[in-house]
């Protein structure tokens, strides 16, 4: 299962500021207080390695809104029980220790597959196929900056396109047109029509792209889409 482990009280001094593009899941929780007062709030995360091999407590972030609400229903949550939110602004204190250190983050691209099949892994999560990125962080910061350069929004578009989504930019402004409970919607269809699952033991050799128009999964060939990127992969 993927994990919510950190609870982020708001408001505080630690902002993100991040390309509009930037998605991430939280899940408000309810506090035993006052009423009136703002309740805990949880970030979706999973544990990967860093750039340097150490295993990590990332925060998931996605490129599309409609994979964040398709890992969100995956994971068990009902429609209202998360919110799917622009990354900037978003307030990570827990996250953001003190002291010096970096924020680990991992940028969602895809997801991991095996001959036609998505791949779980023990816990119950998806494979996330995904880029571990790191945030600097030093005692008092205000603004902890995400990046995304052009190499990895060339990944991202270039992983579509192997799988003959070429109308990137319309089914992005049709999902981002979309009401919660349409993209809700559209994630509880996508998991409907999930294939079939396997077990991560075996590795991946697909990436999986869900169609949200045609309502459809299309599997590439790792190998083939490894190569259109061009360079070293980060995926595990």
């Amino acid at each position: 299962m993927s994990h919510l482990p950190h609870r982020l009280p708001r408001p505080g001094r630690h902002v993100i500021e991040a390309p509009a593009s930037l998605y991430l899941v939280v899940r408000a929780r309810e506090q035993g207080g006052p009423a009136g007062q703002p309740g805990d709030c949880q970030v979706l995360c999973e544990q990967r390695a860093d750039l340097r091999g150490q295993p990590q407590l990332s925060m998931v972030v996605y490129l599309s809104p409609f994979d964040a609400c398709l890992d969100a229903a995956w994971c068990g949550m009902a429609a209202g029980q998360y919110q799917v939110i622009p990354a900037s602004g978003f307030e990570p204190q827990a996250l953001a220790s003190s002291g010096a250190g970096p924020l680990h983050y991992c940028l969602h691209l895809a997801w991991g597959a095996r001959d036609g099949a998505l791949v779980v892994r023990p816990q119950g999560a998806l494979v996330r196929l995904s880029l571990a990125r790191e945030a600097v962080i030093w005692p008092g910061i205000e603004a902890v900056q995400l990046v995304v350069g052009p190499a990895e929004l060339a990944s991202y578009l270039r992983l579509r396109e192997s799988a003959g989504l070429f109308a990137h930019a319309e089914s992005h402004a049709a999902i981002l047109a979309c009401s919660d409970r349409q993209r809700g919607a559209h994630a509880s269809r996508a998991i409907a029509r999930i294939p079939a699952t396997v077990e991560a033991g075996e590795g991946i050799n697909q990436i999986a792209l869900y169609d949200v128009e045609a309502a459809q999964w299309h599997f590439v060939a790792l190998g083939a889409a490894r190569g259109r990127q061009g360079g070293r992969s980060e995926w595990p």
